[in-house]
């Protein structure tokens, strides 16, 4: 159960991110099947999970909105923390979160209709869990209208 609870926790600070970013995200909006599977340094793996969400043009300023699994969930990024070393360009992308317990690591690529990222939490104390999670995304077509 402690391991549940302290992959939780990481699992929270692979999402945290502040919207910083100079240049938009190379997706074509619209309806994404999204993947995202979890694993700790520990070797506890959890199940595939797979939604569909509206990656909409606003979302696309941000990577965190589009690269983080949480942003399903309505997710809110802390403004606490750091985003530094942004790089988007000739299909890959890359980025650094600081946070309190822990930096993130976000690498993969991207073109205008799929991605696949990997999320590496290492934490900053001693016997904390990292924590990785692969997300990916490929369109399925135009967001549904309502």
């Amino acid at each position: 159960m402690k391991g549940v609870v302290g992959l939780g926790v990481i699992a929270g600070v692979l999402c945290a991110a502040p919207w910083a970013w100079a240049e938009a995200v190379p997706l074509t909006p619209g309806e994404y099947q999204v993947t995202a599977v979890t694993e700790s340094s520990s070797g506890e793996a959890g199940k595939p999970d797979t939604h569909t969400r509206c990656v909409k043009e606003e979302h696309l300023v941000n990577p965190d909105a589009v690269f983080n699994y949480y942003a399903l969930n309505g997710f809110k990024p802390n403004p606490a923390n750091k985003v530094m070393n942004v790089s988007m360009h000739g299909g890959t992308v890359s980025y650094e979160i600081e946070g309190l317990y822990a930096i993130t690591r976000v690498e993969g690529t991207v073109s205008n209709t799929g991605f696949s990222v990997v999320r590496k939490a290492t934490p900053k104390g001693d016997k904390a869990l990292s924590v990785t999670m692969k997300v990916d995304g490929k369109r399925m077509g135009d967001c549904a209208t309502k």
